[in-house]
């Protein structure tokens, strides 16, 4: 499937925030995690600008590629967006963990992204 050209920046966001999560948080551990405001705030970040992008996405694209996790990047989004509290803590660390690395390799199921994938794991 090609993407739209109207929606490759959106999916290039997705891609480069993965990224960034997944490198920022190789490594570490829950608790150092838990402690470290700035990293936590920064994978916060990351990840509503993930559901951001997400959200922007097109329903007959979404539709093309049903094994993505649309629905859950953009409730995710829309969780931390109104939320507070120390579960979001828990959910922001599950996600960065699991959800992301799985995220990218289904991203990398997209002909168009795989390079860009590779560049950003280098640049990031």
């Amino acid at each position: 499937m090609l993407l739209p050209e109207t929606e490759i920046d959106y999916f290039e966001d997705i891609v480069e925030y993965a990224v960034k999560i997944v490198k920022s948080t190789k490594g570490v551990k829950y608790y150092h995690f838990k402690k470290d405001y700035v990293l936590a705030s920064s994978v916060k970040m990351h990840l509503l600008i993930i559901g951001e992008a997400a959200k922007n996405i097109s329903t007959e694209t979404k539709d093309k590629l049903p094994y993505i996790p649309w629905k859950r990047m953009t409730g995710l989004r829309n969780k931390l967006a109104h939320d507070y509290g120390e579960m979001l803590t828990e959910i922001i660390w599950l996600t960065a963990q699991n959800s992301i690395p799985e995220l990218l390799k289904e991203l990398n199921k997209i002909a168009q992204l795989k390079e860009y994938i590779k560049q950003a794991r280098k640049m990031y």
